[in-house]
């Protein structure tokens, strides 16, 4: 069982976890830190604290496996403080190549720099079978407003996509949320439904529907993230040059 204490610092989020680390808490301890980089704190500070106990070495990997879902999206550091031999451990299995590490919460905060810039659009869309509708005609506003005629294309279809997946299967009302940062642009699409999407198989019959094998083709890299409330965010980045980050 791991208990996780959340708070507010300077803009990040502080996680001191105590309890034991093992298979049967894996999951838990990894979704925890997976639900709090939804939120977009400017870095994720786990502190190890004297309680916390790993039954193995494999079990620390959950710090590596993070970083790695939200390096892409949102883009949030993970950071971890521990103590001597919980530091030296994490090095000797190479989690200190993705992961840094610090011996106080306060080297963390002060390493964690400026937040990188970003432009983002959002917008609460209802459920209702235009919904695929209306995000693709966000969608292209937004691309056009911000000069991203060169991924339009491909942005309305990867959008019209995880819309219509919220709406058909999650039956929700979706958020949208687009943003672009340097070598990137992000489409992400919240929803109150915990299950991740379904893949179904590729059509050509309508603008949506398509299935995520479209969404993989397409994207740079995409996934699903819990939120704290208990439902998801399924989201996607498309590459692009990072000459695209203009003043709007």
């Amino acid at each position: 069982m791991i208990t996780l204490g959340l708070s507010s610092e300077e803009g990040a989020t502080v996680v001191r976890a105590t309890g034991r680390l093992d298979l049967s808490s894996y999951a838990q301890f990894r979704d925890g830190l997976l639900k709090c980089a939804v939120t977009e704190p400017t870095a994720i500070i786990v502190h190890l604290l004297d309680g916390f106990d790993a039954s193995g070495t494999a079990e620390l990997s959950v710090f590596a496996t993070v970083w790695m879902r939200v390096s892409e999206w949102p883009g949030v550091p993970v950071m971890v403080v521990a103590d001597d031999v919980l530091r030296t451990t994490l090095e000797l299995n190479g989690i200190a190549r993705f992961v840094p590490q610090y011996p106080t919460v306060r080297l963390a905060l002060d390493a964690v720099g400026a937040p990188r810039a970003r432009r983002r659009h959002e917008v609460q869309l209802p459920f209702s079978t235009a919904t695929p509708r209306l995000a693709r005609g966000f969608v292209r506003d937004t691309c056009e407003r911000w000069g991203l005629l060169g991924i339009l294309d491909d942005a309305v279809l990867v959008t019209s996509e995880l819309v219509e997946n919220a709406v058909r299967h999650a039956k929700a009302a979706p958020s949208l949320r687009l943003e672009l940062r340097p070598g990137q642009f992000a489409i992400a699409v919240r929803d109150d439904h915990p299950s991740p999407p379904r893949p179904r198989p590729l059509t050509s019959d309508r603008p949506g529907g398509r299935g995520l094998p479209l969404v993989a083709a397409l994207s740079k890299t995409w996934g699903v993230s819990p939120t704290p409330r208990g439902g998801k965010v399924v989201w996607a980045v498309l590459p692009l040059a990072d000459s695209a980050m203009t003043s709007e």
